[in-house]
């Protein structure tokens, strides 16, 4: 069995990831700069979201998957000149603490291929809940 940085995306995975790209492009939402963990299956999941958003750098942090806070505030708040529009691909619990931290809210459990999308410069600053997203159970089994 392979250890969970090397576990690859399943093909139900690799068909959710198409799906919620596809979901996140047709809501209007276009990242500049796509950040992956570089566990095997984000990386491979954040490749797919590229092939959707043709005009969006990415990049491997390792922040995405080592569980420090802190380091992936970081990544949000400076992730890069030129790009204002982020989308991060990492794992659970890490993704839907991040969301609570930066909305002052109960940590969210994201679904795989799940997504909380944020406007970051909402009222008075504060970055503000555009869309929590899971996939349909069940469509592509």
């Amino acid at each position: 069995m392979a250890s969970d940085p090397e576990r690859p995306l399943s093909t139900l995975g690799e068909q959710e990831a198409l799906e919620t790209a596809r979901h996140l492009k047709a809501s209007g939402f276009t990242p500049d700069l796509i950040i992956s963990s570089p566990f095997l299956r984000a990386d491979r999941t954040a490749a797919i979201a590229a092939g959707v958003f043709s005009g969006a750098t990415v990049r491997t942090d390792a922040a995405l998957s080592d569980g420090r806070l802190q380091n992936i505030l970081d990544l949000v708040r400076q992730p890069s000149p030129g790009a204002s529009r982020l989308l991060l691909v990492g794992h659970q619990p890490l993704i839907g603490a991040i969301a609570a931290v930066l909305l002052g809210t109960e940590a969210f459990d994201v679904s795989p291929a799940g997504f909380i999308r944020l406007n970051p410069g909402g009222e008075a600053g504060q970055p503000s809940l555009v869309e929590f997203y899971s996939p349909p159970e069940g469509k592509n089994g």
